[in-house]
């Protein structure tokens, strides 16, 4: 990118390129949804066609596509950050002022993300001359530090910016949803479906059973109080029920915000 031009302030100019950075990202991410969507029905496709294996692959794919999305999300909140609070951007003299005066209104943070983004989103080329448009003004060093040495660089971006072979766990849950929204055959949805019947099941005789020990107990209890004075109080059973619920639903409602967090978007 050419040197910028003296004739345009630096505030106006990156006001300029952080509004059409807004709007690039936007509106990749509706291509990135859709193109998603498309890729969820050609996995749906592939696991009613026997295929499980490339189904899986295809599902990867579809987990790094999702981090990438992510990513734009974020980049759309920086940029957005930065475009509120543009004029005070331009007041800031070099590096040394950004990190003292603007470490909690998220300024700092927010440009090192752009920065650090800008090599792994090269299809909004705002971005690139963001970074370029930085680097006039905090100098090369600068840049390098964040590129090289990924400093001041929000863990959550460089996160987003590396991605990883997902795991097994996370790549059979992705498709489990799948197949569950497209109504798909998935050998490990039945497995799934087999282990919380057996789950069921077991917990009714657990509970069968502490029912007729309960009742021996209570029945035993009855015999020796009416040869002593005193009788030892005992938890009553709807106490007991509700402790019993209350756990349950605790392992249960967090189970349930990790898929939602998760799969909201297959839902779609």
């Amino acid at each position: 990118m050419p040197r910028p031009s003296q004739n345009i302030p630096f505030p106006i100019k990156m006001k300029t390129l952080l509004k059409m950075s807004i709007q690039r990202l936007r509106y990749a991410q509706e291509k990135g949804e859709s193109t998603a969507k498309q890729s969820r029905r050609d996995v749906a496709k592939l696991l009613k066609n026997g295929k499980e294996t490339k189904a899986l692959f295809k599902v990867e794919t579809l987990i790094n596509d999702d981090n990438h999305m992510e990513l734009l999300e974020i980049m759309e909140l920086y940029c957005e950050l930065l475009h509120a609070r543009y004029q005070l951007v331009g007041t800031i003299r070099d590096e040394i002022d950004l990190i003292e005066n603007h470490m909690d209104d998220g300024i700092n943070e927010a440009i090192r993300a752009i920065v650090f983004a800008s090599i792994h989103i090269p299809e909004i080329k705002e971005i690139q001359q963001l970074k370029e448009l930085f680097k006039f003004k905090f100098g090369l060093d600068f840049i390098k530090s964040i590129v090289d040495e990924k400093v001041g660089v929000p863990e959550r971006v460089i996160n987003k910016c590396c991605p990883k072979l997902p795991s097994e766990e996370l790549v059979e849950l992705y498709t489990i949803e799948i197949a569950r929204v497209y109504d798909a055959p998935y050998n490990k949805m039945d497995e799934n479906k087999q282990d919380e019947v057996g789950t069921e099941e077991t917990g009714s005789k657990e509970h069968l059973k502490q029912d007729n020990l309960q009742k021996e107990t209570s029945n035993t209890g009855s015999n020796e109080a009416s040869n002593k004075e005193s009788v030892t109080p005992k938890v009553s059973e709807s106490l007991k029920r509700a402790i019993h619920t209350k756990e349950q639903k605790n392992t249960q409602d967090l189970e349930l915000e990790d898929l939602k967090k998760r799969f909201e978007a297959l839902r779609h």
